[in-house]
Order: structure tokens, then sequence, then C-alpha cells
């Protein structure tokens, strides 16, 4: 009987969720190996300033402007000079 078969007489018994268990841990066995056989492919460095460029304005619609957040604090808050 072969390794495979021989798990699949054990998985086949456990209930669905202990066999799913063990398909995710095979499946991450799996990748695990199949990124190891993958040649290591050097990444060029970025400059710092570039990066910075790149991502400038991207979290735009995310934050509001800070006049904003002071309109909505009142007069507690601390004022720039």
């Amino acid at each position: 009987m072969t390794i495979a078969e021989q798990i699949y007489e054990l998985v086949k018994a456990l209930p669905q969720n202990q066999a799913s268990e063990v398909l995710t841990f095979v499946e991450f066995i799996r990748a695990k190996h199949l990124n190891s056989n993958q040649p290591n492919q050097p990444v060029a460095p970025v400059p710092w300033a570039e990066v910075v460029h790149s991502l400038a304005g991207t979290w735009k619609e995310d934050f509001p402007a800070l006049e904003d957040i002071r309109d909505g604090l009142g007069s507690a808050i601390l004022r720039e000079h």
C-alpha cells in the first residue's frame, strides 16, 4: 500500500472538519515545497524618495482634512501657529 493510499484510508474515517484540516495541511506542505524549489530572484532596491512619491495621495480620500477635524471638535482643539 502506498503512502497516499495509507493517508486516504486514515482520512476517509475522519469527521469532515478533521479531514478538512488534513487537506489544509497537505496544501500547506505542497505550497511550501513548491516555493522552496523556485529560484530566489533578487529584488532591485527602490530609492526611498521614489517609494514616497509613488504613494503620495493614495490615501487622500480615506482621511479628513485638518479643517474638517477642527470643525468637528470645536474650540477645544489646539490651533497651529
